[in-house]
């Protein structure tokens, strides 16, 4: 099974409900109804068998889950036009673990007229560091240059070399695993409620399946709702040993989320596949088309 959720963006990102800290009971039981008694029961109801009423099946724990993030997604799309914000980030790549990656980045969500899109997805990221990639630019917006990144090069030498590169290409996939067509909210929503969705049918019955959630968390200083879920064991449609995200409070949009493999021998620490931690973050900015003019690639 493809890990490549493992490094989104994320994507990771949900509104988390609730109050304090809570471990979502795998099987949770349900108390049958008890039938009436011989003093109060009609004399057809008196010669009714003593069975308790059958019980409800317990919810799987993912069930409130992916109710809200439904409902976060369907939140973003009606609110959130536009954001800017810088991100922080490493993913497992081939094996080996990127150095941080320091990103500010601008993004236009996607919105339709039904059935017209008024705004395309568009994209714009800024690398600050490492050194061998400062300066680097990526642009991308949906229906211009063929659907094509334009990419200013960067780095030590050459710097402003400006190439076209399809984004579904290997070169890109060595950078990062998170497609830039898929970078919005609301793109990130969707897959990750498909993800969830495969971990409901791979995991049934809920038993390999914990869900922690905590409302005290801070992230850069702002107070965050986080989630964990762990799958303990691993099994064929299961695609992390752990993930974690966390939900900035004021702004219901994801702020980071790390995700983890299963460990070789029980004795090891699961190995990191990737992280994103997003600060800096403001929502409708009010960005125009002049934000993803190709002349952006070409200045300093």
């Amino acid at each position: 099974m493809s890990r490549r959720w493992l490094r989104p963006g994320v994507a990771l990102l949900l509104t988390l409900l609730g109050t304090g800290f809570r471990h979502q009971g795998v099987q949770a039981q349900h108390a049958g109804t008890a039938a009436p008694t011989l003093a109060s029961a009609t004399p057809t109801e008196a010669l009714r068998p003593n069975v308790a009423a059958p019980r409800r099946p317990a919810p799987h724990p993912l069930e409130w889950v992916l109710k809200f993030a439904y409902e976060e997604q369907t939140y973003l799309q009606r609110t959130v036009r536009d954001f800017t914000c810088r991100v922080t980030k490493r993913e497992r790549i081939e094996g080996e673990l990127q150095d941080y990656r320091y990103i500010d980045m601008w993004v236009r969500e996607q919105t339709h007229a039904n059935p017209r899109v008024t705004q395309p997805p568009s994209v714009l990221l800024e690398f600050l560091g490492p050194s061998e990639i400062k300066g680097r630019k990526v642009l991308f917006v949906a229906g211009q240059n063929d659907d094509r990144l334009l990419v200013r090069k960067g780095g030590r030498r050459f710097s402003y070399v400006v190439t076209d590169v399809d984004p579904a290409s290997s070169i890109v996939k060595r950078e990062s695993l998170m497609p830039i067509t898929e970078i919005g909210f609301s793109q990130v929503l969707d897959r990750t409620i498909r993800t969830l969705q495969q971990d409901v049918a791979a995991d049934p019955r809920g038993d390999n399946t914990i869900v922690e959630q905590i409302t005290t968390a801070t992230i850069n200083g702002r107070p965050c709702q986080m989630l964990r879920i762990t799958h303990p064991r691993r099994r064929d449609g299961l695609q992390f040993f752990s993930a974690s995200m966390a939900i900035d409070s004021a702004l219901h949009v994801p702020v980071r989320f790390d995700v983890y493999d299963w460990p070789e021998t029980p004795d090891q620490q699961p190995p990191l596949m990737s992280e994103f931690t997003y600060t800096n973050v403001t929502l409708n900015a009010e960005l125009d088309d002049a934000t993803f003019a190709a002349a952006r690639l070409r200045g300093p």
